[in-house]
């Protein structure tokens, strides 16, 4: 079986995104927009592209070149490349080929070794649904010298509120409910709806929190362009407190179809004490289950190991949103060497 591959830079956005509704896998982390983010790096090229037979599209993979060593690596800024998705209802001998496929590719490509890292989410798309599957996200092993396990925390959005209630830490409950005894508490959505006026004004003020609060710019002037362009998009929300008519707290979260994910928080520290982020992501949480959606992606749920050592601040995060409650999934980093 003969394969051929089209890049990235061949398609436009709305093309290049039309070819996720007819795969299956973690999808979201391969949006147009989302490519675009973590290649938006010093030295990070976005070399994705798509493997086609006989005139139809079998697979996507996304890929990055990071030359900001000497050493050519193939990576996105996070240090990782996300896992191929597959076109529906291919046979798993098929994936086999496609995946070999893949693999000599980038080795003739780049006349060496292949040592990279793929990114298994526990997220599945399929037929425009998102699922929480363990299906095929093991299927590197056998290409794999090594492996790593991260559980990251994901709200069944489909439960009762109640429910998600219940299972929350009592220290979360209470401050919760505490914050929202606040009367000139106000919770806020900035979304593709709203004015572009008002989008841009409450993204400025959301950017410029996160510079008061490292006390520098964090990231790339152009990665905050793509974050305030995906919510024009319709991929982004940017959820908003505001106390006596003045913004403390924000969180930005990602979307695709039914599926919603926290990318960045950041409060004003002199009202951390009213505790601000359990009541916004609570809310948050709340909205996108108002909206149909089914999940949402907390974030991960970092554990010493004995191939990780995460910093005492991962761990701080970590803790945090695992009193939310919500279950623990598996996202897998395969180490191949090929």
């Amino acid at each position: 079986m003969d394969f051929t591959v089209k890049n990235i830079d061949t398609f436009d956005k709305l093309n290049w995104n039309n070819i996720l509704k007819d795969m299956e896998g973690p999808a979201h982390l391969c949006l147009w927009n989302s490519l675009d983010y973590y290649s938006a790096y010093p030295n990070i090229k976005n070399l994705s592209f798509v493997i086609i037979n006989e005139n139809k599209i079998l697979g996507l993979v996304p890929l990055a070149l990071n030359r900001s060593t000497q050493k050519i690596k193939l990576e996105f800024a996070n240090k990782i490349i996300f896992a191929p998705i597959f076109r529906k209802n291919i046979s798993s001998s098929l994936r086999k080929k496609i995946y070999k496929f893949i693999f000599d590719y980038l080795k003739e490509k780049f006349k060496k070794k292949l040592n990279i890292c793929i990114q298994y989410s526990p997220i599945f798309f399929k037929n425009n649904m998102s699922f929480l599957s363990s299906k095929n996200q093991f299927e590197l092993i056998p290409y794999s010298y090594d492996y790593l396990i991260h559980n990251t925390l994901i709200q069944d959005l489909k439960i009762k509120t109640e429910d998600m209630l219940k299972n929350m830490s009592k220290y979360h409950r209470k401050n919760i409910n505490r914050t929202s005894k606040m009367e000139e508490l106000k919770f806020e959505v900035i979304s593709s709806h709203s004015k572009k006026e008002l989008i841009r004004k409450k993204f400025n003020e959301f950017n410029k929190f996160h510079f008061i609060s490292a006390g520098k710019a964090t990231r790339p002037k152009k990665t905050w362009n793509i974050m305030l362009k995906k919510i024009f998009d319709d991929e982004a929300d940017l959820f908003s407190l505001n106390f006596k008519n003045k913004s403390i707290s924000y969180l930005y979260c990602a979307k695709y179809l039914d599926y919603a994910w926290g990318w960045s928080q950041v409060n004003l520290e002199k009202y951390e004490k009213i505790s601000p982020r359990h009541f916004l992501e609570w809310k948050s949480m709340l909205y996108y289950k108002k909206k149909n959606f089914s999940f949402y992606e907390i974030g991960e749920r970092y554990e010493y190991q004995s191939k990780f050592k995460p910093t005492k601040k991962e761990i701080s995060i970590s803790e945090f949103k695992e009193k939310y409650g919500s279950d623990k999934y598996p996202k897998i980093e395969f180490r191949i060497n090929y």
